[in-house]
């Protein structure tokens, strides 16, 4: 299937750039994401360390059941932080990307971006393609049997599906 090889070759220069900036926008919400975790983490260390101590005033045979389960909870917390920090990073990356791929569409690149997806639309669907606007920027183009969506959203869901693994890796320790 040439037609989307060809979209995607057409795409690689505006998918590197995006690739850059997500790569670095992305290492910087991931640092501030591991400061922010780090210092929840270290709350987290303390309440634990408050519940242990909690529970060997109780008592050394009960205290020791309610320190695993303390250390298990503090553990199970601060998991969730750091998942829900890498979340929060993800969504904002999505968001960057998404704003700088609209505007794409409507700075003084415009008329030349549009020209280029109206003509790898054309390309993909024929010269009778139906092509409009897309909300947001871009375009889609249709035939009575096939639709290309080249809008703004269709393109930034490529590139970060492009990214793959790329972007599992911001999370990975250094």
């Amino acid at each position: 299937m040439t037609g989307a090889r060809d979209i995607v070759d057409a795409l690689a220069p505006v998918r590197g750039a995006l690739a850059d900036r997500a790569r670095t926008e992305a290492a910087r919400l991931v640092a501030d994401a591991e400061r922010d975790a780090a210092a929840t983490t270290g709350g987290a260390r303390a309440e634990a360390a408050r519940i242990l101590a909690e529970a060997q005033a109780a008592g050394r045979a009960d205290g020791a059941l309610a320190a695993a389960v303390a250390r298990s909870r503090a553990r199970a917390a601060s998991r969730a932080i750091v998942l829900r920090a890498r979340r929060q990073a993800y969504d904002e990356l999505r968001r960057r990307i998404r704003r700088e791929v609209r505007a794409l569409f409507d700075g003084p690149d415009a008329p030349a971006n549009e020209r280029a997806l109206t003509a790898r639309a054309r390309g993909l669907l024929g010269t009778g393609a139906l092509i409009g606007r897309a909300g947001g920027g871009g375009l889609v183009a249709r035939v009575p049997d096939a639709e290309v969506d080249l809008s703004a959203d269709a393109l930034t869901d490529r590139a970060m599906a492009a990214l793959g693994t790329e972007v599992a890796e911001l999370w990975a320790p250094r």
